[in-house]
């Protein structure tokens, strides 16, 4: 069975040959480049200069030599701008990490270093909008948290949806091409790493702090609802041209990247999402699924057990990264409860816990847990809690990869050790 064939069995609820594997196809099961080097060493592969693709997280371009390795199924149709819509994935060049590992980077990365030692990512208009701290690994958004001090300013909707920018003919003639050569020329299953305009953290605010943002939720309902259906609208707008770029050549589609969920509990009222979230995230879902054959993937971490039911009635197929050591998150609860009618894509092994401090033996046994839960009746993706860090040993990746190809095949229970 190619891996494209046992992803789609494993999508539509379908045993197939052995549980799929993601490490490194998607933004949200992605491997931190410093670890990726790591990790290529160790398995003694050429990964020297790795091109970093999603500059926030500073994610690894997986090369198929290291795929395979992995054993990994999904490849991601990227983005030609992945991070802060301001860096093109192209004309490459030789930048150094905090740990000192020689990477490439966008052409026009281009990092400001304050006095403290930082280095920020600045717009167009000359504006700090990420940072990394002198011994950082990633960037954050820089931006504002507190509460408003002089008032919140209130965007016009229809304003805000104009501010999301379309795919561009030239950003669309680039996916053609590459979601064609991925669907042609290999046989990993190929994945969608959509997000543009979509219900994300940026698109989430409108220009609000995240403080200001959760009481608008309270008490400014109604325009909290039209940022929201704006923002839905404006996806709906770049989800056509997207689809009508990519067509079928896409098994999954990444549709929404925010986080609703804490360690232990959601973030607000799951009857705020109800009426604010729940029939934007409809529209979005309804759409691709009339317009193609890919099934939606909602990232979203944390405790979220109240909110799976409605992401379920919005249409979302995929639910990932499962977190499963927050609260009410127990494996054997949410497959009690959404087995079957939700595919798990992810909670294979904790990145909090285990990946990260655990023996080789330690990863072994969760996985080989988590396949025992999960794995029965397909609807099974097997990814980490999230992208692999820096600093996880090599070793435990490797141990994790192995115990899904002893474990989860099919039937489930039959394999190697039982």
């Amino acid at each position: 069975m190619t891996s494209r064939e046992r992803v789609r069995r494993a999508i539509n609820h379908e045993e197939p040959d052995r549980v799929p594997i993601d490490i490194g196809g998607t933004k949200v099961t992605g491997i931190h480049v410093d670890e990726y080097l790591a990790i290529g060493r160790y398995a003694g592969i050429d990964v020297e200069l790795p091109r970093v693709y999603e500059q926030r997280q500073m994610l690894a371009r997986v090369e198929p030599l290291v795929k395979r390795w992995l054993h990994a199924d999904v490849v991601e149709l990227e983005n030609p701008t992945e991070a802060w819509n301001l860096l093109e994935n192209r004309e490459w060049k030789v930048w150094t990490t905090t740990q000192g590992n020689r990477v490439l980077m966008p052409g026009r990365f281009d990092p400001v270093r304050y006095d403290n030692g930082s280095l920020h990512i600045h717009d167009p208009q000359g504006k700090s909008v990420a940072v990394m701290s002198p011994t950082g690994l990633y960037f954050d958004n820089d931006c504002p948290t507190e509460m408003s001090t002089g008032g919140m300013r209130f965007m016009d909707p229809e304003q805000w949806k104009r501010s999301l920018p379309l795919y561009t003919e030239e950003e669309l003639r680039w996916l053609e091409r590459n979601a064609r050569f991925l669907h042609e020329y290999t046989d990993w299953s190929v994945h969608g790493g959509f997000l543009r305009g979509a219900l994300g953290r940026t698109a989430l605010f409108a220009g609000h702090t995240i403080s200001d943002w959760l009481c608008i939720l309270l008490e400014e309902p109604d325009y909290a609802g039209a940022i929201l259906r704006a923002t839905a609208e404006r996806a709906v707008e770049n989800l056509e041209l997207y689809l009508q770029a990519v067509g079928d050549r896409i098994d999954t589609i990444l549709v929404s990247g925010a986080d609703f969920g804490t360690q232990n509990g959601e973030l607000f009222d799951p009857e705020l999402f109800a009426k604010l979230h729940a029939p934007n995230y409809r529209l979005i879902n309804d759409y691709v699924h009339a317009h193609s054959r890919a099934k939606t993937m909602f990232h979203c971490c944390g405790s979220i057990w109240n909110l799976i039911e409605q992401f379920i009635a919005c249409g979302v197929d995929i639910l990932n990264p499962v977190h499963t050591n927050t609260r009410n998150m127990q494996p054997e609860r949410l497959v009690a409860r959404y087995g079957g009618r939700i595919v798990f894509w992810g909670g294979g092994v904790e990145t909090q816990t285990v990946l990260p401090n655990g023996t080789v033996e330690d990863v072994r046994n969760q996985v080989r847990e988590r396949i025992r839960i999960f794995g029965p009746g397909g609807g099974f993706v097997f990814a980490a809690v999230h992208n692999i860090q820096y600093g996880v040993p090599p070793a435990n990746v490797e141990a994790a990869v192995k115990a899904v190809l002893d474990y989860g095949r099919y039937p489930i229970g039959e394999g190697r050790g039982g």
